[in-house]
């Protein structure tokens, strides 16, 4: 278990980041798009 929480956590925060800079490089980027990208992310690693 701890094994899964030592990889997860810098993939996490690695996205977190890139999501972040994404936003903050292209603004006018829609919300929902972003939204979306995480969902498919999410459902990646977690299921």
């Amino acid at each position: 278990m701890n094994h899964e929480i030592i990889i997860f956590t810098p993939i996490f925060a690695g996205l977190i980041g890139l999501i972040v800079f994404t936003i903050l490089k292209k603004r006018k980027r829609s919300a929902k798009s972003i939204y979306k990208l995480i969902d498919d992310l999410e459902k990646k690693y977690i299921y």
